[in-house]
């Protein structure tokens, strides 16, 4: 099984470009939740937030458009969150959280599995 995964890993290629390709298919709808975390965050009750985010995010599918553009226009949005927190959390590596560190121990437990093996 080792020699299989580290077969797979070895040949495993990460098209990033079809990565952000697949992020921006849902014109950004994907990170509804993070602003309705935000909005939590800034006092908003979780009801009303969640109510405008629906209402936002129907209304931008609707008309085709973006959804950070349509919570940027939105006033019960806005009226929370700036310009700049909107666009920040837009931005896909804001959102990696661990994962970056999860990677490098799960690669270090694998190369020293691998001396083992050799």
């Amino acid at each position: 099984m080792l020699e299989a995964m580290t077969k797979i890993l070895k040949e495993l290629h990460v098209n990033e470009e079809r990565i952000r390709k697949n992020l921006e298919f849902t014109r950004g709808q994907i990170f509804a939740e993070f602003v309705l975390e935000a909005l939590i965050k800034k006092g908003v009750p979780r009801f009303e937030a969640y109510r405008d985010i629906q209402r936002v995010a129907f209304a931008a599918l609707e008309s085709e458009i973006d959804f950070r553009d349509a919570v940027k226009d939105d006033d019960a949005i806005s009226s929370h969150l700036t310009g700049d927190e909107i666009d920040n959390i837009f931005v896909p590596e804001n959102h990696l959280g661990a994962s970056d560190q999860i990677i490098k121990n799960v690669h270090g437990i694998v190369k020293k599995s691998c001396v083992k093996f050799s």
